[in-house]
C-alpha cells in the first residue's frame, strides 16, 4: 500500500520535531522515527486503527504513538496520512481536509 502524506501531516511532523528539538535534538529525532515507523506499521494493517471519535461518521481512522494521534484514511491502494496531533489538541474539520480532496 502506498503511503501518502498530506501537506497538513508533513507540516505537523515538522512542527512536532521543531518543538521537541528546542529541548533535545536527539529526542526530537527519536520521536520522528517512532511516528514514521507507526505510520508504516499502520499502513500494513489499516483496519487495526479505530474511528476518530470526533468524526465517527467519516471514513477517518486513527492510531496512537506516544502522546500523538495519527489520523488517516484509506482510499483504493493509498494509505493517506491526514494529520498528526498531540492528544490534547482539538481536531477540527478544517485540519482534516487533505490534499486529495
Amino acid at each position: 500500500m502506498n503511503i501518502i502524506w498530506s501537506a497538513q501531516a508533513r507540516g505537523d511532523l515538522h512542527a512536532i520535531q521543531d518543538f521537541i528539538a528546542r529541548d533535545s535534538h536527539h529526542y526530537a529525532q527519536l520521536i520522528m522515527d517512532r511516528l514514521i515507523d507507526r505510520v508504516e506499521r499502520a499502513a500494513k494493517m489499516p483496519s487495526r486503527g479505530h474511528p476518530v471519535h470526533e468524526f465517527i461518521e467519516s471514513c477517518l481512522r486513527e492510531v496512537h504513538e506516544g502522546n500523538y494521534r495519527i489520523i488517516y484514511r484509506v482510499k483504493h491502494d493509498e494509505f493517506q496520512v491526514v494529520t498528526i496531533a498531540h492528544m490534547k489538541q482539538k481536531i477540527t474539520k478544517r485540519r482534516l481536509r487533505s490534499d486529495k480532496e
